[in-house]
């Protein structure tokens, strides 16, 4: 049996939930606004990269969730195709999975049992869903604070989701010239809405890493800020021991420069 278990009838029937934030895998921290998801919250995945989004937000619930933060449950509602092997490389425990691939007609109604019980419900709907559901099960997940996860062709149809994840800049390794296998992805995760306001915020990651995890691409550099003072205006900001930097100023006439030299 595992440690930890759906929230008990108590909690359901009325305990506030806690403050805290939903948690995500920590490669995921730092794009996800607050380090992680807003309980009650309804998110969008969108684009190719949403299965794998999904199983990475699983994987963060069912190993950092619960409150003694031990693994949390999280229910899967109309994705047969989701990869449990793959969702275990990412952190998950299967133990904590509860899946119900085919919901029929009832859908609404076996996510708003979970919505009661787990932490996080990654949702397919099966249909556009119409505005009774979308009330009912967005009210449920505030009630409850669960995080109500969207993925699949309808899931820019559901109002009122104010963040967004996608991937974009996909690149996998492994592949030469026509040969090889698969062994990696990297990408950025960029996570956009309500919650991320402005230009969103963005993330390079492996999703997943060669060994199935998520981690952050360390080969890409984060972008140079400009330092105010000297810096700004050319100079290096460590200039070499016993040189003195060298300054530039430019002329009226294009191209022209009066340089100072080294000591």
């Amino acid at each position: 049996m595992p440690e930890a278990a759906p929230r008990d009838l108590a909690a359901a029937l009325g305990a506030a939930p806690s403050a805290a934030t939903v948690p995500v895998l920590p490669a995921l921290r730092t794009v996800v606004p607050g380090g992680g998801l807003r309980p009650g919250s309804v998110v969008g995945l969108d684009g190719p990269g949403a299965a794998s989004l999904g199983l990475a937000l699983v994987a963060g619930v069912s190993r950092h969730g619960g409150e003694d933060g031990e693994g949390g449950w999280c229910g899967v509602v109309g994705v047969p195709g989701f990869g449990v092997v793959a969702a275990a490389g990412m952190g998950a425990e299967p133990e904590r999975l509860l899946l119900v691939d085919d919901p029929g007609d009832r859908w609404p109604d076996v996510v708003a049992a979970l919505c009661e019980a787990v932490e996080l419900v990654l949702l397919c709907p099966p249909e556009r869903p119409g505005a009774a559901a979308v009330r009912r099960l967005s009210a449920l997940a505030r009630r409850h604070g669960c995080v109500l996860t969207l993925t699949g062709a309808f899931a820019r149809e559901w109002p009122g989701v104010r963040l967004r994840l996608h991937v974009e800049d996909a690149a996998w390794d492994g592949l030469a010239d026509g040969h090889g296998r698969l062994t990696g992805r990297r990408v950025q995760v960029v996570a956009e809405g309500r919650d991320a306001p402005g230009a969103g915020r963005r993330a390079a990651l492996w999703l997943p890493a060669p060994d199935g995890a998520v981690r952050p691409d360390e080969a890409v550099r984060p972008p140079l800020e400009l330092v105010p003072g000297a810096v700004a205006d050319g100079a290096p900001v460590h200039p070499p021991r016993g040189l003195r930097p060298v300054r530039a100023a430019v002329g009226e006439r294009a191209g022209e420069r009066i340089e100072e030299g080294i000591a």
